[in-house]
């Protein structure tokens, strides 16, 4: 395993992620009723999660910590924690969800490692816990099981702000969770999700979706998207498909303001 780091705000967070060069032999998850080769990628993090803990990072103008800043923050597909820990490092309060096999295995490890023992948030429930100034809790989320069965112990519905990072590339995920974000984006939920997408699909792709796609099917569903802007990967992360940027959008229900993005 590999420890990566950020420092967001002043204040520091850490991960472990997998190292895709060692030989781990089995996944310990392999035999979780959840597994999938989808759900083994949460331990890597991946250039889309470290595009938004950039705009966390930004010095100046960083509209999206002040967008988190005070918010409940609800993070689909989370893995290892690094985009949601950064937010909770930038003040924002983020439970950080993924399959239940996942999240006992990677996201909630790494969430007991960073926060501050003793500290709480009333904003969301007290099942979370300090980060800075903010807070973080991790919970299983599976897009394939019905929403209303997974109000507890923290009500997801009760999130104002998603994050999704990349988490949406495989044909094998577009619809569950265009269905979920849909569910969560509906009146009196969450008023937007910040959706980061690096493109990996070719013609050819018949497992990888494009980005055009993924729009098109959140369209479909009701909502309405908007490219905020595109952030530079790091050197040497280039995609044959899709270069080295990862795209960043706004997605909200059809018709609901946009005064929360401002």
């Amino acid at each position: 395993m590999i420890t990566e780091r950020a420092t967001v705000c002043g204040h520091q967070v850490a991960v472990l992620r997998r190292d895709p060069d060692a030989d781990d032999g089995v996944d310990p998850c392999f035999f979780e009723a959840d597994f999938t080769v989808a759900a083994s990628t949460a331990r890597l993090i991946w250039e889309g999660s470290w595009a938004l803990v950039e705009l966390l990072r930004r010095e100046r103008d960083s509209w999206l910590r002040e967008l988190v800043r005070g918010r409940r923050v609800l993070e689909l597909g989370a893995g290892t924690g690094m985009l949601g820990l950064a937010a909770a490092a930038a003040g924002g309060h983020v439970l950080m969800t993924d399959v239940a096999s996942m999240t006992e295995e990677s996201l909630a490890p790494n969430v007991r490692a960073n926060v501050a023992a003793g500290g709480g948030c009333p904003s969301w429930t007290g099942s979370d816990s300090a980060v800075s100034s903010g807070s973080a809790a991790a919970q299983a989320l599976d897009w394939l099981l019905p929403l209303e069965a997974q109000r507890h112990p923290v009500d997801v519905f009760a999130a104002e702000i998603v994050l999704a990072a990349e988490c949406a590339w495989l044909e094998e995920l577009v619809d569950p969770f265009v269905a979920t974000l849909a569910a969560l984006l509906a009146p009196r939920r969450a008023s937007v999700c910040i959706f980061a997408f690096r493109e990996r699909a070719r013609a050819s792709s018949t497992c990888f979706v494009s980005g055009e796609e993924v729009l098109r099917r959140l369209g479909r569903a009701g909502c309405d998207v908007r490219r905020r802007e595109a952030v530079a990967g790091r050197p040497g992360m280039e995609e044959a498909a899709g270069g080295n940027t990862t795209q960043i959008f706004e997605v909200r229900r059809r018709g609901a303001g946009a005064d929360a993005c401002r």
